[in-house]
């Protein structure tokens, strides 16, 4: 799905793409659904997809933070974040084991943005 945005638009999804983290999480989720915790395991425990953006920082919320040191609530932070621009959206709900509430698997609600400067 392409999505057209106008110039007054473009300040939420520069608020929503700032972040190199961001970008990655986007890049993951290119191939296909993931769920938030094969996501965090991309990031972390396999450095994720870019390792040469692996020792950058986030200039954002997650301030002095980068791969390696992202924690659960950082990532569902960052998830909802791309998710309020409809960036990403829920796929659907999977059954967590040990009888916990169900875990989001996210797709890419957006494949191409198209910005409008003329207004």
């Amino acid at each position: 799905m392409a999505k057209e945005i106008d110039f007054l638009e473009l300040k939420s999804y520069i608020k929503a793409l700032h972040c190199p983290i961001r970008w990655d999480i986007i890049d993951l989720l290119k191939d296909g659904p993931k769920s938030s915790e094969e996501i965090f395991n991309l990031l972390v425990i396999n450095e994720g997809i870019n390792k040469e953006r692996i020792n950058r920082k986030c200039n954002g919320n997650c301030k002095n933070k980068n791969k390696n040191d992202i924690k659960k609530p950082t990532l569902y932070y960052h998830l909802r974040e791309l998710e309020a621009v409809g960036i990403i959206k829920i796929k659907t709900l999977k059954a967590s084991e040990y009888k916990r509430a169900p875990e989001k698997v996210w797709k890419l609600n957006i494949e191409k943005l198209i910005i409008n400067l003329k207004f």
